[in-house]
């Protein structure tokens, strides 16, 4: 698979319930359920549904929230990176930079396994 044809399939959101699926089993491995409604019909949505989730946790626990970010690989030092960049709130930021993450994961996933 191409760099063309996986931006047309993020754009037609093929690897979108494979995203979901990803953030479940990462989110259940800190143990929180990732209950979201599926199928999930678009990022947006999934967007919305992870900032919300990270802004309660954040607000909740916070240490659950470093937790997840070390289970998906999200370095530290990009977060504080993209942190001074951006104009986006923390959880707003952090739950792009997960979803991302996450969206990456399954990409590269995709990519060994049909090539």
């Amino acid at each position: 698979m191409n760099l063309t044809e996986v931006n047309k399939s993020i754009q037609n959101n093929l690897f979108l319930q494979e995203t979901a699926q990803q953030l479940e089993k990462d989110f259940l491995m800190i143990g929180i359920n990732f209950d979201i409604d599926t199928p999930v019909s678009d990022y947006k949505y999934l967007f919305s549904f992870t900032y919300h989730l990270v802004n309660a946790l954040n607000e909740q626990n916070p240490q659950k929230v470093l937790n997840l970010i070390y289970r998906i690989d999200l370095a530290e030092e990009k977060v504080q990176e993209e942190m001074q960049k951006t104009q986006l709130s923390f959880t707003e930021m952090l739950s792009e930079m997960i979803v991302k993450r996450e969206l990456k994961k399954v990409l590269i996933k995709s990519y060994f396994t049909n090539s």
